[in-house]
């Protein structure tokens, strides 16, 4: 033990030489310390959509000066002084990123710190690629003036932050008020003893990292500044310093009572005696009679400097409950009197809700709830991580419209007006504390169960809280996202726990301290596994369906599973929105600021992602991966979201589909609240329609007479009966389609022999076949090499099989280039054993047999004497194959592109492929090529139709026409498969003079898992070691 001790005794001086004291460190290198000077934190005063309106409220919103330093040691030290002279300084607008307005850059990183991991440590030496090397901690400057005319000694002024990232000081008339931290929670300072009557000035400094940007390690772009707003409070010396209000039901949910608890400050120097405070609540009773209804009266007496508190309740009979289906809300008004002269009144509103969980499973207002969410981070392609209201109502319109009920705010607490609007549009919120660690490993010790950073864990989770306790739309506390595990967590659940237990606490890094048991990115089968195996509480995965790029297949797969196991809540998709940012294509300076009007490019400028702007490190485009542009504008896999999540099913009673049954998936909303709506569609086009009456839970399908040369297809949709805040009247809720009646005798034309035999020329070249009106060449190898229809050349790229498709981002992270490569130019590399060419009075045929992946492939042509080519492909496996998936089983050939119009008879009108097509019906679709395919920011495979009848490209008589007896895929592109590889955005995408159009009886499936190892599910892959018959005909 002696010598044990020696040892230790000798290294101290080393363990310690590494480490700087406390005292040696700068507060934003010292996570012991979370804030200087701030008061605790607070709910608001009133609705955030009520604050400008305010009389006790002053914006300092606006232009402030500004001044950008590369590093610490260049910052002006002495700006904050009354009589610094700042004339020469450039204006910045606040609320905004310094980096969206021309200073310093963006940064963007999935979980890689930007500077040297070193906690708490953030200006030692990175590797010298790092942007942060030459610029080691930038900091702004801002500072502004304001005037109070009406100064109230009588009153408290305190100066508010809604965020500000990542540290910062705050001086007023030169007189320092504090310093904070905890980016993306409320700071507040009390800074009325630094106030005068007049001109007053403040000044802001803020650095962009600190200690507090370990815990803040989001996958996002990491941006810097005053990004949201700024004011002053004016409150009474006597006044409401904060409050919780909460609702309790009964067990049969037939009476309500609201409580509020309210904390009253005297900050005046005397005791107040006669302190009341009166309440009202008013909403609507379940009949939709308005109802008012009275706090009682509580009087309380306060000596000076203390707080007292109180607890107000009333009694509400039949109360409107809140859910997502039925945002029902009653407003809150409660004032405070000193004596009868009334000091202050506070506005907000709240919701009857419930939130249990019995045994495994989750239940809202007493029943089962599945939440079917989505991840969304806060970003606007032109002012960063600052929002402006519109376009937080665009994005949770967009969300109801796809009947997605839930929210994860991941992963920092939001703007409080998206909370507002979640209360009110109707969300389930999963609230995020700002914490994350990620490049320390998930669930690492080294931050989580270190005793160091407690206070700063802690810190965020009761920030969380205490803003945001009175939202009804909050029904977990998450404690942060890929964090820590031990001590921390477990603090950080206690501290929530004590300050709300009606929440559910989550967290996905220490199971021990969440009440839900957290995955993410589990394939379907994995998360029906776990369903069964955890018993204890409910499973939720807080991840899945990673939407990067041409992504989200198998999602019916996964709910297929949820809807199977009551214990499984859902999922939250990542993620929403794609993280791009408009930048000039010249590289010209970022300028936005918050006057921005469209969300949309301008003409010169693309979406940027990591790496575009020079930052090192970066994670490239794995910021891109949303079911939304950043312009708002949906991907095709929005869609499909849509139709998964719908809440009513429809199910055939009978097999002629005249009666059908409606599976009803809301939690609290009746069918009978919608109305209903049918389309008859033959070969694609509506032949009837109508409304149709609900009876039950049964729709009658009118009877109809139906030919046999056609194929019916029944469109139904549920549709709302009148306008809401997030649609218009008919807008459909749920929609399906059912194919009733196809001709299965449908077969490829046959030739005629009304014209005159074609003629034939078979040379060591090839063979050339002319007949009436047109000329056709073939090289030895089966290539149809050119094709002359009435003078026009069709042909710019020979017609020949093809195997290989393009990966996307899903397959380009699970090896599948590598894997399925062989394919690339295996048609290329066929063996050709055979050749044959034949005729008769009708037709040419052409014959070619070749040899591949152990496999025999036949290749026919058939000729007829009128110009239209039947091109059939047999594969047939002769043994074990080598190469067991292959990633489509067609054609490929260049068109020379006449005119911009696509036709087709298949799934649309959006883009979708096997895996991800049950959103897409049956129909006739007609649009632009440039309409026609999808330009993903990173570009990737896209433009696929599945199940295809027949297409045209092309026309005004100047088209080709491709159509076959069995459902095929097709896509189009006006650029080359190799420039599409090639390209890192579409506008480096120039296009070719003609059209890229693959022909595909079979393709890979987009896959849906993630985008990092996952392959897409087996039955949606393409098997070589299965035959395949593919017959079509093209005819100009």
């Amino acid at each position: 033990m002696a010598r044990n001790f020696l040892i230790l005794l000798a290294l101290c001086p080393l363990m310690l030489a590494g480490q700087r004291s406390y005292a040696q460190r700068p507060e934003w290198e010292n996570e012991q310390i979370v804030g200087i000077g701030k008061l605790p934190y607070r709910a608001a005063s009133c609705l955030p959509s009520q604050r400008e309106s305010n009389n006790n409220w002053m914006s300092l919103d606006g232009k402030w000066k500004f001044r950008w330093s590369a590093d610490p040691g260049h910052r002006p030290l002495d700006f904050h002084k009354t009589d610094y002279d700042t004339d020469g300084w450039d204006d910045i607008e606040v609320p905004g990123t310094w980096q969206m307005q021309g200073y310093d850059i963006p940064i963007y990183t999935n979980w890689t710190y930007p500077f040297k991991k070193n906690v708490p440590y953030v200006t030692d030496e990175p590797p010298v690629n790092y942007w942060s090397h030459d610029h080691r901690n930038p900091v702004g400057s801002y500072v502004r003036t304001f005037n109070i005319s009406d100064f109230d000694a009588d009153s408290r002024y305190v100066l508010h932050f809604d965020g500000v990232k990542s540290a910062m000081y705050v001086w007023v008339n030169g007189e320092k008020a504090g310093y904070s931290q905890n980016s993306m929670s409320p700071a507040e300072f009390d800074i009325t003893e630094y106030l005068k009557s007049g001109e007053n000035k403040i000044a802001v400094e803020v650095y962009r990292w600190s200690d507090g940007s370990y815990l803040e390690d989001q996958d996002m772009w990491r941006f810097s500044g005053i990004f949201r707003s700024v004011g002053i409070i004016r409150q009474p010396q006597l006044h409401i310093f904060d409050y919780k209000i909460s609702t309790r039901l009964s067990h049969d949910f037939k009476t309500g009572c609201a409580v509020i608890e309210a904390k009253i400050k005297n900050s005046t120097s005397r005791r107040r005696k006669n302190v009341e405070i009166k309440g009202t609540l008013k909403g609507k009773a379940v009949k939709g009679k308005s109802a008012t209804a009275y706090f009682n009266p509580v009087s309380v007496r306060i000596n000076p400097g203390n707080m007292a508190v109180v607890k107000l309740e009333c009694e509400v009979d039949s109360p409107d409950l809140w859910s997502a289906e039925h945002p029902n809300l009653y407003d809150v008004e409660f004032s405070l009197y000193d004596k009868d002269k009334k000091l202050e009144t506070v506005t907000f509103h709240t919701g009857f809700r419930e939130i249990s969980v019995e045994g495994d499973v989750f239940r809202i207002n007493g029943r089962p709830v599945k939440l079917k969410g989505v991840n969304r981070h806060e970003h606007h392609p032109k002012t960063g991580r600052t929002m402006d209201e519109a376009t937080i109502r665009k994005d949770l319109e967009l969300m109801k419209r796809a009947n997605i009920n839930m929210i994860r705010t991941s992963h920092y607490p939001n703007s409080p007006i998206f909370y507002e609007l979640c209360d009110i549009y109707g969300f389930y919120v999963m609230d995020e504390a700002n914490q994350e660690s990620h490049d320390y490993g998930l669930g690492n010790r080294v931050l989580g169960d270190s005793p160091d950073w407690t206070k700063a864990h802690v810190d965020r989770a009761v920030s969380l809280v205490e803003r945001d306790k009175n939202h009804p739309c909050v029904i977990f506390w998450s404690l942060g996202n890929e964090g820590g595990r031990g001590r921390n967590m477990k603090a950080m659940r206690d501290s929530v726990v004590k300050l709300d237990s009606t929440r559910l606490v989550y967290c996905d890094t220490d199971r021990d301290v969440s009440d839900v048991y957290d995955d993410s990115y589990l394939s379907p089968e994995k998360l029906r596994e776990l369903g069964i195996r955890i018993t204890d509480r409910p499973v939720f995965m807080r991840e899945y369906a990673h939407a990067m790029g041409n992504s989200v297949g198998n999602f019916k797969e996964y709910w297929d599973v949820i809807y199977s196991d009551e214990s499984i809540i859902g999922g939250a998709i990542w993620d929403w929105v794609d993280q791009g940012i408009a930048k000039r294509i010249d590289g010209g300076k970022l300028s936005y600021n918050r006057d921005i009007v469209s969300l949309g490019l301008e003409p010169g400028e693309f979406w940027a992602y990591g790496g575009d702007f020079g930052d090192q490190p970066n994670s490239g485009s794995f910021c891109i991966n949303g079911l939304v542009a950043p312009d708002r504008v949906p991907h095709p896999h929005y869609y499909e979201v849509k139709k998964v999540y719908q809440n009513i099913d429809f199910v055939p009673c009978d097999s002629d589909f005249s009666r059908i049954r409606l599976v009803n998936r809301f939690d609290f909303t009746p069918l009978s609240d919608f109305d209903y709506c049918y389309e008859m569609l033959k070969d694609g086009a509506v032949v009837s329609a109508g409304e149709l009456r609900l009876e039950g839970d049964i729709l009658e399908i009118p009877a109809m007479e139906r030919s046999e040369d056609g194929e019916y297809c029944l469109n139904l949709r549920a549709v709302t009966p009148e306008a809401s805040i997030w649609a218009e009247k008919g807008y459909p809720v749920a929609a399906e389609q059912f194919v009733i009646g196809r001709n299965r005798n449908r077969s490829v034309p046959a030739c005629s022999s009304v014209r005159k035999k074609p003629r034939i020329s078979d040379g060591a070249e090839g063979c050339k076949i002319e007949g009436d009106g047109f000329y056709m060449e073939f090289s030895k190898r089966g290539r149809l090499e050119k094709w002359v229809d009435k003078g026009r050349s069709l042909l710019m790229a020979p017609l020949e099989p093809y195997f290989w498709k393009p990966s996307n981002d899903n397959q380009k992270g699970n090896g599948y280039d590598k894997r399925l490569g062989y394919w690339r130019f295996a048609a290329d590399s066929m063996k050709l054993v055979k050749s044959d060419v034949g005729a008769d009075d009708k037709s040419v045929r052409l014959s070619y047999l070749f040899e591949i992946n152990n496999a025999e492939y036949l290749l026919d042509y058939t000729v007829c004497e009128n110009g239209k080519l039947t091109v059939t492909a047999d594969y047939t496996p002769t043994g074990g194959t080598e190469h067991s998936l292959m990633p489509k089983f067609g054609f490929r050939v260049g068109l020379k592109q006449y005119s911009d119009s696509i036709e087709w008879y298949g799934r649309g009108p959006y883009e979708n492929y096997p895996d991800r097509k049950t959103g897409a019906f049956l129909g006739l679709y007609k649009c632009s090529v440039r309409d026609f395919i999808t330009d993903y920011i990173a570009p990737q495979d896209n433009a696929n139709r599945s199940d295809v009848r027949w297409f045209v490209v092309g026309g005004n008589g100047n088209g080709m026409k491709v159509s076959s007896e069995v459902p095929f895929n097709f896509r189009v592109w006006p650029y080359t498969e190799e420039e599409l590889v090639r390209s890192k955005h579409p506008h480096e995408l120039n296009g070719c003079d003609y059209l890229n159009v693959n022909i595909d009886y079979a393709i890979h499936g987009v896959g849906g898992i993630d985008s990092w190892g996952a392959k897409t599910l087996d039955k949606y892959t393409v098997h070589a070691d299965v035959p395949y018959h593919f017959c079509f005909t093209i005819e100009p």
